[in-house]
């Protein structure tokens, strides 16, 4: 797992895609490429407020390999590496 020094706000997850690997002999642009929808969530935020302000936590830690929706979150590039920052909302599934 990545050694990440950001803080993840609310109800925020910060997830490191993983590709899937490729079997078959076509190679395609990169442009042309299914978007990855699993990786593992390196951090977490506190969870989200309920309407008393108390704090909801959330249902995923960090270690968890999780699938996600195909174009959910943002892309963003810390210390060389591609990481995607979404609402914990977006996560379809835990992997066991």
């Amino acid at each position: 797992m990545s050694n990440v020094n950001l803080n993840v706000l609310d109800d925020s997850v910060l997830i490191k895609p993983v590709s899937e690997e490729k079997q078959g002999g076509i190679m395609l642009p990169s442009s042309a490429e299914k978007k990855p929808t699993k990786g593992e969530i390196v951090a977490t935020g506190e969870g989200s407020r309920n309407s008393n302000g108390e704090r909801v936590a959330l249902t995923v830690k960090a270690g968890d390999k999780v699938f996600y929706r195909q174009w959910a979150g943002t892309e963003i590039e810390h210390n060389d590496e591609k990481l995607i920052v979404m609402k914990e909302s977006d996560i379809l599934a835990v992997i066991k």
